[in-house]
């Protein structure tokens, strides 16, 4: 059966990867539909960015009511979609999307009010500043499939409370997951227009990119489309945010306790059926814990459940489509024509199901001319190495084209905090993985081939927004460097700058004395009238 959403140029179709079984079908927008789309959001926006923070964070807590109430429909479409286990269904999408409501209806007025600005410089006393958070317009999002409700739902939450109105574009494969999100907001009350939600593939999604309505895209997906996502709307100066993806590397350090690591190597590496952007796929462990560490992750890994998600006994799911599982069997074959060794896993399991399930596979080393030691698996495949020391398993982990997350895990946390301070990653975990994308307040993003930008957290709300300084000045004195110049202002300004900028409080003085008439002169200038 084929992969392909698409079942006609209007329609798509979402199948179940477990049964593939068909779920329904939703109709495609047309690039009509967008600009439409985008329009109801623009005049919806001009209405919402008047309304007060305080109403920002009624709608998002009326939306977390309803979304409450939902939560059973929610997973179960999720789960269908996906093929996820329903209980990460509950946690990783719709836990994550309520914490982050509530944070953000707690906090983004505080964050987001006006923050005053401290102007301390002698020639500046007279003025009172403040910050304005302001907002963008209508931010474009495009969304992937592994997390189909909390990606999207989360970051339109966020766009929401910032002033902001939403379109969304899910992935092809989980419509019906992504639809969800302008539905929870409609029954919520929310302004009309104010989040949409459109339909389609790559075609759809360059529409809802080049359209002139939209202030800010957030995409979320592989490098590959990233990089023209950005070259899109960079033709007109539309700025974007980038979560392109990891290759998380875990340092298992000899101070480790070896029952957690391996049962967080497990979660980390093969939950959503490794399917994760900053899910484990590089473990490094010291010294002589190496050999117990690997023997107990495969042990372990074989003993994972494979089924469908709605069975809650099932641990791990199927991969979304054929073609992923394709991918993830031939860089499991080249890395072991490269030397690296089968410890649990590599082949499809023999299961009463005909979806696109594959073993959770443990492989031993990392030879370097494998695949896999620069591209992302994004499946249930974790490599396991065997290093020297810290200072091994840090320049191990930053050799890699990506830097989304990483984790290190050790009792010591001096250790823990030092070997953090050395990983390139836009967040780094100690003893725990990936857990922050459900805790608003911390900010997520990556470095280097994982993209730019932050979503989530205050500096999310910033990159939401547009920050304008406003001063206040009761025009009492003048500015002393405006016209007329002359040998007398310029002279002066020296003696400002040396008594200003010299070191110790001893130079400052003896440059004052010094200068003294050109600090007159500038005094003077000041106080004039015109």
């Amino acid at each position: 059966m084929t992969a392909s959403p698409l079942v006609s140029p209007s329609v798509l179709e979402s199948v179940n990867p477990a049964t593939l079984l068909p779920i329904g079908t939703v109709a495609i927008t047309d690039h009509a539909g967008v600009a439409e789309a985008v329009g109801e959001a623009q005049s919806a926006q001009r209405a919402w960015k008047a309304r007060s923070l305080a109403d920002r964070s009624s709608l998002l807590r009326a939306v977390a009511a309803v979304l409450l109430d939902s939560v059973d429909e929610v997973a179960a479409t999720v789960v269908a979609e996906s093929g996820k286990p329903v209980v990460e269904a509950v946690t990783t999408e719709v836990f994550v999307a309520l914490d982050n409501l509530s944070w953000l209806a707690r906090n983004a007025g505080r964050v987001l009010g006006p923050e005053r600005v401290p102007l301390r410089q002698a020639y500046v006393l007279q003025k009172r500043a403040s910050l304005r958070y302001e907002p963008l317009g209508v931010v474009g999002i495009i969304s992937p499939w592994n997390f189909p409700f909390s990606i999207p739902f989360t970051q339109a939450a966020s766009a929401i409370a910032a002033g902001n109105a939403v379109v969304v574009k899910p992935s092809e494969l989980t419509p019906h997951s992504g639809a969800w999100i302008e539905e929870l907001f409609r029954r919520a009350g929310a302004p009309a227009g104010l989040v949409r939600v459109v339909q389609g593939d790559a075609v759809t999604g360059d529409a809802l990119v080049g359209s002139p309505g939209i202030s800010r895209v957030i995409f979320t997906g592989s490098g590959e489309v990233g990089r023209l996502v950005a070259e899109r709307a960079a033709r007109r100066l539309c700025p974007v945010t980038l979560e392109l993806g990891g290759k998380d590397p875990m340092l298992v350090l000899a101070a480790a306790d070896l029952d957690r690591a391996i049962e967080g190597a497990l979660w980390g590496s093969f939950s959503n059926c490794g399917q994760i952007c900053s899910g484990v796929e590089r473990i490094y462990v010291e010294g002589d814990l190496y050999e117990p560490f690997a023997a107990g992750l495969a042990q372990r890994a074989s003993e994972l459940r494979l089924g469908a998600g709605e069975n809650p006994q099932t641990d791990v799911g199927p991969l979304i489509s054929e073609r992923q599982r394709a991918k993830v069997e031939e860089l499991i074959t080249d890395a072991v024509s490269c030397g690296a060794e089968v410890l649990s896993g590599g082949a499809r399991p023999d299961i009463d199901l005909p979806g696109w399930f594959h073993e959770p596979t443990v492989l031993a080393g990392e030879p370097p001319n494998a695949r896999l030691r620069k591209e992302e698996i994004f499946g249930p495949v974790v490599t396991v190495c065997k290093i020297e020391n810290a200072a091994d398993g840090i320049r191990r982990a930053n050799d890699s084209p990506y830097g989304l997350g990483a984790s290190v895990w050790t009792k010591d946390r001096a250790v823990a905090r030092e070997t953090a301070a050395q990983l390139e990653a836009g967040s780094v975990w100690m003893n725990d993985v990936a857990y922050s994308y459900g805790t608003c307040q911390a900010p997520w993003g990556g470095r280097k081939g994982s993209g730019y930008g932050r979503t989530h957290s205050k500096h999310g709300l910033y990159d939401l927004s547009h920050v304008k300084y406003v001063d206040s000045d009761a025009g009492r004195l003048a500015p002393p460097w405006w016209f007329p110049y002359d040998e007398r202002i310029a002279g002066g300004f020296q003696g400002v700058l040396k008594t200003l900028y010299s070191e110790g409080a001893g130079a400052k003085v003896g440059q004052a004395w010094r200068n003294r008439g050109g600090l007159v002169t500038v005094a003077r200038r000041s106080l004039r009238r015109r």
